[in-house]
């Protein structure tokens, strides 16, 4: 006699053996259970393609802002009319470089001068320098993630903090501080 716990085979046509038996709607399942894991990697792929695009943006930018900062001209050629010195002029053109992708309101400029390299342990002076000072461009930009409810759900981050830092030595100029 068999023992209770052996596996018995359903005899074949019994409606038992006919649903061991039948695949269909397991493509649909696999599908249902691999969906939201494809759908996690893809939208990771896009952020990372985002916020690479955003420190792109923010380092090409810094440079650009850096090389009309050393030059000592108050205002650029396009700038609005109530930017009226370097330290107003150098925001604006950070957020213009970047083709107005980058949101003024999350973007914070730091200048500061020395009065030489070998200076630049000691206080600086907040600004864009005078001529033939050294200046540093700090630029702290926050980014949210597009992706940002998912990752609240999970314990993450809202945004990403970017940061781009350029040292310059400032041409021989008479313009003040502003």
């Amino acid at each position: 006699m068999r023992s209770i716990l052996s596996r018995q085979k359903p005899k074949p046509g019994t409606t038992l053996h006919k649903v061991r038996r039948c695949r269909r709607g397991t493509s649909g399942v696999e599908f249902a259970v691999l969906l939201p894991a494809f759908l996690m990697v893809a939208v990771g792929i896009v952020e990372v393609g985002w916020q690479l695009s955003i420190a792109s943006a923010l380092d090409r930018a810094v440079s650009k802002a850096s090389r009309f900062g050393v030059t000592g001209q108050a205002t650029r050629a396009g700038a609005p009319a109530e930017l009226t010195c370097r330290s107003q002029t150098i925001p604006w053109i950070i957020t213009n470089t970047a083709n107005r992708l980058l949101d003024p309101a999350r973007l914070q400029v730091t200048t500061n001068a020395y009065g030489s390299a070998s200076g630049m342990g000691g206080t600086p002076t907040a600004g864009a320098g005078t001529g033939r000072q050294v200046v540093t461009y700090e630029v702290t930009y926050t980014e949210p993630f597009m992706s940002g409810v998912w990752l609240r759900l999970i314990g993450g981050p809202e945004h990403l903090v970017h940061h781009a830092t350029i040292v310059v030595k400032n041409e021989a100029f008479d313009n003040a501080i502003c």
